[in-house]
């Protein structure tokens, strides 16, 4: 019974010793962007310079980087790539790229198997199908890797907020 009850305090008082601070980006409520100790932030500050570096700790007004530290107040746009969800325009892109996929496959495999006397890449299809993949790549990849902070709140975070995330 002593060995349950220290294994149970042990874990109970080590939990908070292991848990991280997250930097948050919240529009309305919701999580725009998450960053965590040990990423690596770059940022464009108010008056045109760019800071960069590893994210050693958070604070409730600052970013504190390996030999620099970042106040809240004074970013402008922050690199967030791979770190934001896709939005609307990204999956309307996905979806027309495998559309497009997709119907070229069907025509290659109506083709080949039923239709006779046929051979080749019908240039109608291969006009629509390259049409779709175009506009669907230019919807999903083109966008910008920085995200304006005006009208985002920046958050520290800890492991009792509602929005804190465990990896």
């Amino acid at each position: 019974m002593r060995l349950v009850s220290f294994c149970f305090l042990f874990f109970v008082f080590a939990y908070p010793t292991f848990s991280q601070q997250q930097l948050v980006l919240l529009k309305r409520g919701e999580v725009v962007a998450r960053f965590e100790q040990g990423d690596q932030i770059k940022c464009k500050l108010r008056n045109g310079k760019m800071k960069a570096g590893m994210a050693i700790r958070y604070t409730e007004v600052s970013v504190i980087l390996r030999g620099d530290t970042i106040q809240f107040s004074d970013i402008y746009k922050i690199y967030a790539k791979g770190k934001r969800k896709a939005d609307f325009r990204q999956k309307v892109g996905t979806v027309l790229m495998i559309g497009g996929v997709g119907y070229f496959t069907i025509d290659m495999v109506n083709t080949l198997f039923f239709v006779e006397g046929q051979r080749g890449i019908d240039e109608g299809v291969a006009i629509t199908a390259g049409s779709l993949i175009a506009a669907g790549a230019a919807l999903t990849f083109i966008r910008s890797p920085y995200m304006k902070v005006r009208g985002l709140s920046i958050r520290m975070i800890t492991p009792e907020s509602r929005y804190y995330r465990f990896e």
